[in-house]
Order: C-alpha cells, then structure tokens, then sequence
C-alpha cells in the first residue's frame, strides 16, 4: 500500500520537499494543502495600468541558483543580465562591488567606516559597527521607533564597504562574499518573460508529472485535546495512519492554533498583542529625455535614504520585461511613520532618481513620470523576543508525535534558493528518518 504523505502548507519549500521525497519514494502518494486559492502567492501577478509586474524584484542569481535552475530549465526559458547589485545612501550610489577606495568621502567621515578590515559577529554586531550609522539605516526604512539591534540583518553586506565581512556559514553570505572579492561574475536570472508567475506554471506541471496532488482553499486550524493534536479543516489528516508535515511559517501558523481549546497558561505563552500591519506598496517610474542614467549600472538598487523614507528597492523593470524603447523602474516602498501622505513619499521618491539622471532638458517636468502604484502586502516588524518565544512554543505543540513533524521553523520571507536547500537539508537530516518509522 502506498504512504499517504500530506504536506500542509503550499510554498516553495513544500514543493521542492514534496519533488524530494517523490524521488526517493517514487510509490509515495503525496497530497499538499493550501489553505488559500493561489499557488505560491508570492509569485502572483500585480497590474499597474497596461503593465503587469511581479510584486517586488524577483530574481535567481547565477551560479547561486544553479540547483534550482536545473531542475526549471526542463519547462521553462530564461534570461540573464550581467550587471551587479548597487545601493544609494542618501543622495549617493555606490557599487556593491565598491572597496572603501571608491565610497563617497563624506559617508564615510559622517558615519565614521572604517578602512581596515572588520569581521562581523552577528550575535555582537553593535560592538563592531558605528550606532549613528546604524540608527541612520533604522530610521529610514524601519523608522526612529524601532531599535537599532535589529538593523545589521537587513543593512550587511548591502550598505558596507568590501572590506566588511560577516561570520557565517550561510550559503547567501558566502556567495556574496564571493562576488565582492570579484571571485564570480555578478548576474541576475529571470523568466523569457519577466514574470515569476512563468515559475509556478512550471512548477504546477511539474508536479502533475510526479502524480503530487495539490489540494485548493483548504485552510487547516489546529486544536489540541487529550495531548492530540487534531486537524480541523481536511477530515482526512486525522486519519494517525497518515504522515503530516507542516510546511506553514512561524506566524501564521500561531495564528491557525485554535486559542479557545488552550488553558490560559499555555495561551498566554504562545498568543501576543495584535502586530500592526505596515503597508508594502510596488510602483512603475518611467523615465524620458534623458542623457546619462548613472542608475542603469545596475540590476537591482537597495535604497536607504533620508530624502525619501521607506524606499527600499529600485529595479531595472523596462530590460527585466524586454519593453523597448521605453525606459522604466520598478520600486518598493513602505508606509513610514515620517512620511504619512504617500503621494509626498512617491513625489519624494521621484525628486531622488533626479540626482542620477542627466536630462536633455532639466526645466521639464515630466523627464521622472509615475505610471502608478499599487498595494501588494502587509509585513510586520515584531520583535526577535516574540518571534522566538512563538517559534518555539510552536515547536512544543507538534513535539513527539509519531506521525506529524515540524521540521522548519521559517520566521521571515527568504528567496527562492534557500526555500530548495533548506527541503534537501530538511529530507537528509529529519523527514526521511520520519517516514519510514
């Protein structure tokens, strides 16, 4: 009789872990479960006007990706841009490839960089690194109420000179470490077309192949009765002979455990105060009359700047999506607590591409023109100690069962890369111990 195997939770990571274990058990009947009715929704289209984008810059890095293109490259066609990652620190753009040599002087006087060189402790980064630095990087995209202790994860490599190392066996961290010592070409693949939605069509063929069912607008809550753990929502995942695997992130998850089924003591360990939503918008920039464009350097731009709160990214959306003779950006911006009025933040915005650009006739208003914006997501920003405390208490409720396993605790977005490593790790060192016990 075949395994009856059900990943709960529809995103890269249960895809690939599903991919994983079908082919290593090629009898195994594999069922995923998704509780909305998008397939890998962070792929999922976003229309501005005529165009049609992907909700952020989506892209896989050469070589970095190798795996994972491989295994895409049997439905679908790519491209590849040769160009590298670059930055703006205020009114500066620099190349992630920049040595202390070639940074602007007065960043690196006003926030006092060091030209030696300087390895990274995550766990210690504060002592390493200059607070007026960090809490520079803070206020402009997270804002002057966050603490400046959670900024190095989101600010190292991007906004530091090369001779600034970090301490990490991560696979992301080695390769850029890779890319700054000049060691590999930087290039940045995508979609023949632009779109990553082309990914999860080719995905969901691909799945079909291997016979791995997918199953639609199943959400799946969880309760806790006599130390047993039932699944509300497919009557089927109570069968005990069933293997299940929860592939949901961190928060979510929290949230799809049923409170009112809890004792107050264990409710108060995993439930805290409603995090507040912050507002993630996308919008296209078209560019005209233009001479020289210093940003067009680059493939993907990461912005901290003072001059136009909450910018995050900019990237090249015009070359990405093959339009011709039309030169267009695509950016990501949040809502920023000194930036309400978010027509002042995209007008803001605009005012910044201007200090790139040489026009041909700089009276005209028109040269930097907003096609539109649109919202795409709420993020939060809890803190690590929450995190932590719910991470773990998530743990505890699925511990020792004999069929249900917990085997990644995803607390924040990654890309598309890590979700296929962290599934072989995860089948190497847990689930294939776990499925045939």
């Amino acid at each position: 009789m075949k395994k009856k195997i059900y990943l709960i939770g529809l995103n890269l990571y249960s895809v690939f872990l599903a991919l994983q274990i079908k082919s290593k058990a090629k009898n195994s009947n594999i069922c995923i479960i998704e509780g909305t009715g998008n397939f890998i929704n962070a792929y999922k289209k976003v229309k501005i006007k005529n165009y049609v984008l992907n909700p952020g810059f989506h892209a896989l890095e050469d070589i970095r990706s190798k795996k994972l293109l491989n295994i895409l490259k049997k439905e679908i066609k790519f491209n590849k841009i040769f160009k590298t990652r670059g930055m703006i620190i205020g009114k500066e753009l620099i190349s992630h490839l920049d040595d202390y040599n070639k940074w602007p002087k007065n960043i690196l006087r006003k926030f006092k960089i060091k030209r030696k060189r300087v390895t990274l402790n995550p766990i210690k980064n504060l002592s390493y690194l200059n607070k007026k630095y960090l809490r520079y990087l803070t206020d402009n995209y997270f804002g002057k109420e966050n603490n400046i202790k959670y900024t190095i994860s989101s600010s190292y490599p991007w906004f530091f000179p090369t001779n600034y190392n970090i301490i990490s066996n991560d696979e992301a961290a080695i390769f850029n470490k890779k890319i700054r010592k000049k060691k590999i070409k930087h290039a940045f693949v995508f979609p023949k077309k632009g779109h990553f939605s082309e990914i999860s069509d080719a995905l969901k063929i691909i799945l079909k192949n291997n016979n791995i069912d997918i199953k639609l607008n199943n959400p799946i809550s969880f309760r806790k009765k006599n130390k047993q753990i039932f699944f509300d929502g497919y009557h089927d995942l109570n069968n005990p002979k069933n293997k299940k695997i929860i592939c949901i992130p961190v928060k979510p998850l929290n949230d799809s455990i049923k409170k009112e089924k809890l004792n107050k003591s264990i409710k108060k360990e995993i439930f805290s105060p409603k995090l507040k939503p912050i507002k993630y918008y996308t919008a296209l920039i078209e560019i005209k009359n233009y001479i020289k464009n210093d940003l067009d350097k680059f493939c993907e731009i990461i912005v901290s700047s003072e001059f136009a709160y909450g910018l995050i990214r900019i990237s090249q959306y015009s070359d990405i999506f093959n339009i011709k003779n039309k030169k267009i950006y695509q950016i990501e911006f949040v809502e920023h607590s000194e930036q309400r009025d978010i027509d002042e933040q995209i007008k803001n915005i605009m005012l910044l591409f201007k200090n790139f650009i040489i026009f041909k006739n700089s009276k005209n208003n028109q040269n930097v023109k907003l096609i539109g914006y649109s919202w795409v997501r709420n993020i939060f920003r809890p803190n690590k100690k929450y995190i932590k405390k719910i991470t773990s208490n998530t743990i505890s409720f699925f511990k020792n069962k004999d069929n249900i396993i917990f085997p990644r605790q995803i607390t924040w977005p990654i890309n598309s890369n890590k979700h296929l490593l962290y599934a072989e790790e995860d089948y190497m060192k847990k689930i294939n111990k776990f499925l045939n016990d």
